[in-house]
């Protein structure tokens, strides 16, 4: 009988040992899907990040939607694609030590993505990720950037200013 309760005991060790480890994969997963944080957090204060992280995704999300329909509406039904001109979308977004850059705009006013890149080093950031995408009316580029000294950190309305000035 005493052989079968240590069995019993180690097996339920071994088991809620293999838990653990599932738990910090999962954790660990999760942490990797949010943007970087300067500090490790507790796994309330990440599912929380996470949910509030989502919920700006989503907000995010319904405002590209409600740009979408705005420049559709602008656009009417009698406008070619090829030929119509659109106007240049800057959107900004300060993510703490993290800056998005999300610009459209037609074909018929293209930027180098570099130009872009350059502002945003200029002001003391450093380039995560950069992509420039093509479709049949507008190009759309996005970078992320983090900056270069988290404590200085980056400048938005200089950045903003300086692409707007760009872009116009």
């Amino acid at each position: 009988m005493e052989h079968g309760s240590v069995s019993s005991r180690i097996n339920r060790c071994l088991i809620e040992r293999e838990r653990r480890r599932h738990m910090k994969s999962l954790s660990s997963q999760l942490s990797a899907l949010l943007p970087p944080q300067p500090t490790k957090m507790s796994m309330p204060e990440l599912v929380d990040q996470a949910t509030a992280y989502v919920k700006e995704l989503q907000q995010n999300l319904e405002k590209f939607k409600q740009m979408k329909v705005e420049m559709r509406e602008k656009r009417g039904p009698g406008c070619s694609k090829r030929s119509r001109k659109i106007s240049p979308v800057l959107n900004i977004t300060d993510l703490g030590s993290h800056l998005e850059v999300n610009l459209i705009t037609g074909l018929n006013k293209r930027f180098a993505l570099s130009d872009l890149i350059s502002i945003l080093q200029e002001e003391g950031a450093e380039i995560i990720s950069a992509a420039c995408q093509y479709t049949e009316d507008r190009a759309i580029y996005t970078i992320l950037s983090q900056a270069i000294y988290p404590r200085i950190g980056i400048a938005t309305s200089s950045v903003h200013e300086r692409l707007k000035s760009l872009i116009c």
